[in-house]
């Protein structure tokens, strides 16, 4: 009996444990949404009298406070109206971002411009973990980089002797060089998506945050909605939140309810007007925008016209909107480029419709479309110039 009593006061006391914990952490949570008092020190190889500031990390003039170097010592304090990131400036060198919150604890080490940070705020934690990870991947990206330009240029030399002794090392060299070539460097930025999705963070100040540095597209942005949802429900009254539940509505909104192709009514090279119905049995169609004054541009067109023939056989059809100002230079581009009776001529309305509805104001751009609803599939079709656009797009219709 004596033994069950025990068990039962254990179990309270976990009870009870437990409760004051997720009541201590509640209302810590709470308190990254109101002002709060902080204390930054801070050690430095600045001179004495060197000014020291905190700055808004997204507004380097808002100033917040300001001392300077005495003893090689610093000390930041004051009252801040919301938790969030901020810099150290340290005058003459680079800033040094970090998060600050209140009731945390913030010892800041510089010597000789690189910075060591001890503090008991998680999500600074957070930060400076993801900040270390980062800066690794990139060297070792870079290393990467390098030491692949390094293994062409080796085998570029070496064509010459290859080709002249005709025993199939040549074949084999410019191969291996096209596939070092295509071979996509990893982009360190999909750290800040790696992050974001991941379920550790959910309480997180920096989740939200990261989101100006990722894009969205008709791809992602269900996980990154799924990821938000799952964000602390306190947390989602921060501004950081509000701006990260913007960005990933209006892409939400855009796809879930995109709006069709415009009735424009452009003329083509032999002065028809264009009519969509005669596309409607295709599969998809490439609607791609292109300027004659545009040198790229060009390039990117004359690509995509190559491979009209492999489009077509997968029931890809191509259109080809014009948005010069200058008739003439459309007229002469056209014909060089042999584009044919596809190539449309944009009016003043027409371009306006397309920078409005879709934002496109610069070339090359690329809408793919559904023939059938006129449904914009993508807002950002795949560079035509690029050795996998053929298999983008194949792979695009498997999935549409």
């Amino acid at each position: 009996m004596k033994f069950v009593n025990y068990l039962c006061l254990i179990s309270v006391l976990a009870l009870g444990t437990t409760s004051c914990s997720q009541k201590a952490e509640s209302a810590k949570t709470a308190a990254l949404l109101k002002s709060f008092s902080y204390k930054v020190s801070g050690k430095t190889t600045a001179k004495d009298g060197t000014q020291v500031s905190l700055v808004d990390h997204d507004n380097k003039l808002q100033q917040f406070v300001k001392t300077q170097v005495a003893n090689g010592q610093f000390v930041l304090e004051g009252e801040l109206a919301m938790a969030g990131f901020y810099d150290i400036q340290i005058k003459g060198m680079e800033p040094y971002t970090l998060v600050i919150e209140g009731g945390s604890d913030y010892d800041l080490k510089e010597e000789h411009g690189k910075f060591t940070l001890t503090t008991s705020s998680q999500n600074a934690k957070d930060f400076v973990e993801f900040n270390a990870n980062y800066q690794q991947r990139e060297q070792e990206e870079k290393n990467k980089t390098a030491n692949k330009s390094q293994q062409v240029r080796q085998l570029e030399s070496q064509l010459p002797s290859m080709a002249a002794r005709n025993d199939g090392s040549y074949e084999k060299a410019v191969d291996e060089i096209q596939r070092l070539s295509g071979k996509a460097a990893f982009n360190p930025r999909t750290l800040y998506a790696d992050f974001i999705l991941d379920s550790t963070h959910r309480s997180s100040l920096v989740l939200p945050y990261f989101f100006k540095y990722i894009s969205l597209d008709q791809t992602n942005y269900k996980k990154f909605d799924a990821a938000l949802q799952g964000f602390d429900t306190d947390l989602q009254k921060h501004p950081y939140f509000k701006f990260a539940r913007e960005k990933v509505d209006k892409v939400k909104d855009f796809y879930e309810n995109m709006p069709v192709f415009p009735s424009i009514t452009p003329m083509n090279v032999q002065r028809d007007t264009l009519d969509l119905k005669d596309i409607s049995k295709a599969k998809m169609l490439i609607a791609a925008f292109w300027k004659a004054s545009n040198t790229n541009s060009k390039a990117d067109i004359r690509m995509l016209r190559t491979k009209e023939s492999q489009l077509n056989t997968l029931g890809v059809r191509v259109i080809y909107f014009s948005l010069d100002k200058d008739l003439d230079k459309w007229t002469k581009a056209s014909k060089d480029l042999a584009l044919g009776k596809q190539s449309y001529f944009l009016n003043y309305n027409d371009q306006a419709a397309m920078e409005n509805n879709f934002g496109i104001d610069r070339t090359p751009s690329y809408l793919w479309i559904n023939p059938q609803t006129l449904q914009i599939l993508s807002l950002s079709g795949e560079d035509p110039a690029m050795p996998q656009f053929l298999g983008k797009v194949k792979e695009f219709l498997a999935k549409n």
